[in-house]
């Protein structure tokens, strides 16, 4: 059995719920105008004239925007518009709740040292974090995700190993009994991972079952399991689980979870909410 420390890092609660860094802000790296224009998108496709009308800005502007956000994977420019792209990719879902994503992928690299030989899993979260690892110089990065494998082609000290399998084109991942077979190569010393859906009684979930059966697998080795999820995730239930409560050392969500859910789960792991 996993042994917990049921310490929760804390540098400033409010709320019954934890901050990492001043106040539990980071600089995401988009102004707020984009940040407006994510969330417009987000709701559904919107005209260039349209985003230009409720910003006040002018369509050139517009256009700048949208491309830079484009570049960054974050939505897809359409004839006169823009919108999320397909739900299945993991760059539609980095459209969504942004702000609080990044937050967590940056208190998730502050875990890792160099040196480390750590695994990506698949979600959007994991692809965020995968971004803030090009600076390290000596790092081995274990993925089954090609999209979050190329998060680090221009990250020289970075080492991508890709596992392989069958691939999932929509989410871009890798699953089935292969994998196995390759992570017996590795050792690795954290796990980060997504998922679907959560709940005390079920623990960590997915909605794709192939791809559930290989994050059991990742579960079972002997690593730091750390999960990263906006906190829309909890509550909501999916097809299968794949790791219980007491096999989750870390998660790391936003400041949104509830106040009980937050204090049942920090007497049984390491939670931070950013």
């Amino acid at each position: 059995m996993r042994i917990h420390k049921k310490h929760i890092l804390s540098v400033l609660s409010f709320q019954k719920k934890i901050y990492t860094r001043e106040g539990g802000f980071y600089n995401t790296g988009m102004n707020q105008r984009q940040k407006r224009i994510l969330h417009l998108v987000s709701q559904g496709d919107v005209s260039v004239q349209e985003l230009s009308d409720k910003l006040a800005v002018s369509l050139v502007t517009i256009r700048s925007d949208l491309r830079v956000l484009e570049e960054q994977d974050l939505l897809v420019r359409t004839r006169g518009g823009a919108a999320l792209p397909a739900k299945d990719d993991i760059a539609h879902r980095l459209g969504i709740n942004t702000s609080a994503k990044i937050r967590i992928a940056r208190a998730a690299a502050s875990m890792i040292e160099e040196g480390d030989t750590i695994l990506l899993e698949a979600g959007s979260c994991i692809a965020l974090l995968a971004r803030e690892l090009k600076e390290f110089r000596n790092l081995n990065v274990l993925t089954n995700n090609a999209f979050v494998a190329r998060q680090l082609k221009e990250a020289p000290g970075v080492r991508v190993i890709l596992l392989g399998g069958e691939f999932q084109k929509g989410s871009e991942t890798m699953v089935g009994p292969m994998i196995r077979e390759y992570m017996s190569y590795y050792n690795f010393s954290k796990v980060f991972m997504g998922m679907d859906g959560f709940t005390a009684e079920d623990g960590a979930m997915c909605r794709d079952i192939d791809r559930a059966e290989v994050m059991r697998e990742f579960v079972r080795q002997d690593a730091q399991v750390i999960l990263l999820s906006d906190s829309s995730k909890f509550g909501a239930k999916a097809v299968r689980s794949f790791a219980n409560v007491d096999e989750i050392d870390t998660i790391i969500t936003d400041r949104e979870l509830e106040d009980d859910l937050f204090q049942t789960l920090a007497d049984r792991l390491q939670i931070e909410a950013v």
